[in-house]
C-alpha cells in the first residue's frame, strides 16, 4: 500500500546589520562584514557544519540590502561576497511565482569566473504526490572549490528568493566504495526467470546516503511504461572520487531545501559510465521518483551527472543508460523503440488528465518545458533506444551457456550422439532434429542417431533447440566431421581376348541392400603379357587413379573377382579404381 511522504517546507530566516546570524537548515551560519581590509567591507559568508557532518551549508535570503543594487540594465545583483569553501550552489523561491532570470559568477583563489546562467529545475514531484511542492529552484550547479560568489537577476524578484551554498565533503570510503555492488538479494537477478541482467550498481550505502534526511516511506508505481533521461547540469570535469559527494549534495538539496521525500532520481550515471542507485525502496522495484513533473507515476528516471549542453556523452554513458532502461522496461514488456500512451499528472507542457503518446525512452524535454537532458545527450536518445532494444532482444530468449557438440564418426553402422551443452534457465527443455544434407530425417528426434544406409555419401547434422515457457527458444546446429562413408563392392573381370593380350575390367558399386552410388563406374585396359607369367592379380583403392597393368602377366582370365573397400555416395572420381595385373 502506498504511503504518502510527509510534506516538508524549509524554514529560512535572515536578519541583517552588523554581525548577524542567517538561519540555515541544518545549523546556524554567520554573515558579517569582512574584517580583511582587502575586502573593503565586502560581506563574508560562513557555511555551517563540519567535515565530519558530511556537508556544509548556508541559505542566504536575497532580500533588502543583499539584493538592492540595480544595474544600469535594470537588473539586480548582490555585491561580490567572499565565503568559506563551497562547491555547489542553487537559488530557491516560493513555488508559483515567476522564475527569476538568474546568473552567478564564482571566485576561486582570487580569480572570478564569467557569468553563467542558472537553469530552472524542471525535475519535480507530481502535484498530488504528497511530496513538498511549495518551493521551486534552479538546478543545483557544481562549481568546484570556490570561496566567493555574486548573483544577479532580471527585473522579476520572486518571493522567498534564497541563495544556497553547499559543500559536500569527501568522506572516508568514498574511493574504496567504488568497487562495491548493491546486494543481489534485493533485485530480480536473484529470480529464476531469465531477464535482462541487472547492471552493476553502486548502492545508496556506497555514496553515503544518510537515511535520516529522508522523510516518509517509498512509494511504488503499478507499472513502468517509460524511462526518462535527464542531466544534472553539474560540472563535466569531476574526478571519480568526487561522485559520492556530488550525489550527497543533490540528496541534501532535494530533501532539505526543496522539501522532497528523497533524492529525485531513481538512478544516476556518472561520466565514467558507473551507475548509482538514487531513491530508496529497492533498485529492482518500481519506485516512484520526483524527476519528471507530471509523468513520475509510470516511469523511472535516469540522470547523467554533467552538463550535456556543453559536451557529448561517451559510449560508456550511453551503454550505462541503455542497460538501466532495458533492465527496467523488459519485465513490463515495453519496447524501447516504440511509443506508449500515458496520462499526464500535470506538467508545464501537458495539462493534467491529458493522454499523450511519448517514446518509451525519452528525454526530459519531451514532457516538460526544459532543455534537459542537454542538446548533445538528447541527440543520442535514439542510440540509447537501439542499445536497450538490442539487450532486450538478447535476453528475451533462452541463453546458451555452453554450446552443444556432435560426437561420433559419420560411417555406416556407427552412432552419432549430441553433447547437449548448458543453458539458462538450466532446466530448459531440449529437442533434437537430425538432418541429411539439410533435410529433416523422419523419426530421428533423439539425442543419439544410428547412421543409416541412406546416409552414405551425405552430410549429417543435428539441430538442438532449447525451450522455456515465456521465452523465445534458442537453436544451435552442429555438423558431422565429413560425409558419411560405407562399404562398397569391387568387381574385376580379367579376360584374354587374343593370345598375348590381357583385358582387365573393374567395376565399383554399392551392395544391393544399400543405396546405390550415383553411378557405377567401370574401367578396362588391354595389354600385351609375357608368356612366362603364370597368373594375374588385381587390387583396388577407391582413392587412387588406375595404373596400367604390369606387362609381366601371362595370358588367362579371372572373372568375377570381388573385393570390398569403403566408399561414399559422392560423385565417383573421373578415373576408376586403380588396378595392377
Amino acid at each position: 500500500m502506498e504511503q504518502p511522504a510527509a510534506r516538508r517546507r524549509p524554514v529560512l530566516k535572515a536578519a541583517l546589520g552588523g554581525a548577524v546570524a542567517i538561519g540555515a537548515v541544518g545549523g546556524a551560519a554567520r554573515l558579517w562584514p569582512g574584517s580583511d581590509p582587502a575586502d573593503q567591507g565586502r560581506p563574508a559568508l560562513a557555511l555551517s557544519g563540519q567535515s565530519s557532518d558530511g556537508i556544509g551549508e548556508l541559505a542566504v535570503p536575497l532580500e533588502g540590502p543583499m539584493l538592492a543594487r540595480p544595474t544600469g540594465e535594470g537588473r539586480w545583483q548582490t555585491r561580490s561576497l567572499s565565503a568559506t569553501p563551497y562547491s555547489m550552489l542553487a537559488l530557491t523561491w516560493r513555488a508559483g511565482d515567476a522564475a527569476p532570470d538568474a546568473e552567478v559568477r564564482t571566485q576561486a583563489g582570487g580569480v572570478w569566473t564569467d557569468w553563467q546562467r542558472l537553469p530552472v529545475l524542471a525535475d519535480r514531484p507530481d502535484e498530488l504526490s504528497g511530496e513538498g511542492t511549495s518551493v521551486a529552484g534552479t538546478d543545483l550547479t557544481w562549481v568546484g572549490p570556490s570561496d566567493g560568489v555574486q548573483v544577479r537577476i532580471g527585473t522579476a524578484r520572486p518571493r522567498g528568493l534564497t541563495l544556497l551554498l553547499l559543500q559536500p565533503w569527501a568522506q572516508p570510503g568514498d574511493d574504496d566504495a567504488l568497487l562495491a555492488d548493491e546486494p543481489l538479494a534485493r533485485t530480480m537477478a536473484a529470480t529464476r526467470t531469465v531477464l535482462v541482467p541487472r547492471p552493476h550498481l553502486h548502492g545508496r550505502q556506497q555514496w553515503g546516503a544518510d537515511d535520516s534526511w529522508r522523510d516518509g516511506q517509498p512509494r511504488y508505481n503499478h507499472t513502468i511504461k517509460q524511462v526518462h533521461v535527464h542531466h544534472t547540469v553539474n560540472s563535466n570535469y569531476y574526478r571519480r572520487g568526487d561522485v559520492p559527494a556530488l550525489i550527497r549534495g543533490m540528496y541534501r538539496y532535494h530533501t532539505r531545501y526543496l522539501g522532497w521525500s528523497d533524492i529525485g532520481y531513481n538512478f544516476l550515471v556518472d561520466r565514467f559510465g558507473r551507475i548509482w542507485t538514487g531513491r530508496a525502496g529497492g533498485a529492482s522495484r518500481p519506485v516512484r521518483g520526483a524527476h519528471t513533473l507530471g509523468f513520475n507515476a509510470t516511469s523511472a528516471g535516469v540522470a547523467v551527472i554533467g552538463n550535456f549542453e556543453l559536451v557529448h556523452p561517451t559510449d560508456e554513458i550511453l551503454d550505462a543508460v541503455a542497460a538501466v532502461a532495458a533492465w527496467k522496461l523488459q519485465p513490463y514488456g515495453r519496447d524501447p523503440m516504440a511509443t506508449v500512451r500515458v496520462w499526464s499528472q500535470g506538467s508545464d507542457r501537458f495539462r493534467r488528465g491529458r493522454r499523450v503518446r511519448l517514446p518509451t525512452i525519452d528525454g526530459h524535454r519531451d514532457t516538460n518545458q526544459t532543455a534537459c537532458p542537454g542538446r548533445h545527450l538528447y541527440h543520442h536518445i535514439p542510440v540509447i533506444q537501439e542499445r536497450a532494444a538490442a539487450l532486450i532482444r538478447r535476453y528475451s530468449k533462452v541463453q546458451v551457456v555452453d554450446a552443444p557438440a556432435l560426437q561420433g564418426t559419420p560411417a555406416l553402422g556407427s552412432t552419432l550422439s549430441v553433447e547437449p551443452g548448458a543453458y539458462s534457465p538450466s532446466d530448459a527443455t531440449l529437442s533434437y532434429v537430425w538432418l541429411r544434407d539439410g533435410r529433416p530425417i523422419p523419426r530421428a528426434s533423439e539425442a543419439q542417431y544410428d547412421v543409416r544406409p541412406a546416409d552414405v555419401g551425405t552430410r549429417i547434422s543435428v539441430r538442438v533447440t532449447a525451450h522455456e515457457p515465456g521465452l523465445r527458444p534458442v537453436t544451435r546446429r552442429r555438423w558431422s566431421s565429413g560425409r558419411t562413408t560405407g562399404p562398397a563392392n569391387l568387381f574385376m573381370d580379367i579376360t584374354s581376348p587374343e593370345p598375348g593380350r590381357l583385358r582387365v575390367a573393374v567395376r565399383v558399386g554399392s551392395p544391393p541392400a544399400y543405396a546405390p552410388s550415383p553411378a557405377a563406374r567401370s574401367w578396362s585396359r588391354s595389354t600385351t603379357v609375357a608368356p612366362s607369367s603364370a597368373s594375374s592379380t588385381a587390387t583396388a583403392s577407391p582413392s587412387s587413379a588406375p595404373s596400367a597393368p604390369s606387362p609381366g602377366i601371362t595370358t588367362g582370365s579371372r572373372r568375377g573377382t570381388r573385393a570390398t573397400t569403403p566408399t561414399t555416395r559422392t560423385t565417383p572420381p573421373s578415373a576408376p579404381t586403380s588396378a595392377t595385373s
